[in-house]
């Protein structure tokens, strides 16, 4: 039996581009006992999260977003929104994949 402070190891996912930890609803690094068993979990649960895992690197739905957009393109829709303020007008439109905003100065 253990009792009172005993340090004990873990194993917590980061993500290889931007460093989050992977989390899930309570925003605290999930610990596992081991890293096959961390590796199952995220693949078993990667479809849902947008967490993956390539036997290499561990990207966040983020970094996979960035990459795919560095690689592709941005993707952005045709309609974009007009501001007017003053003496100078806007577009913006974001991308759909990663979030990105792009703003246009008009006038």
């Amino acid at each position: 039996m253990r009792t009172g402070f005993v340090m004990e190891c873990h194993v917590v996912i980061y993500c290889d581009g931007c460093g989050d930890t992977y989390t899930e609803n309570t925003g605290e690094g999930i610990c596992f006992d081991t890293v096959n068993q961390a590796v199952g979990y995220l693949n078993a649960r990667s479809a849902g999260v947008g967490w993956a895992y390539d036997g290499d690197k561990v990207l966040c739905d983020g970094c996979q977003a960035l990459a795919r957009c560095t690689e592709h393109g941005h993707t952005f829709p045709e309609r974009r929104i007009s501001l007017r303020r003053l003496t100078k007008t806007t577009h913006s439109r974001t991308c759909t994949v990663c979030g990105i905003s792009e703003t246009e100065v008009l006038s």
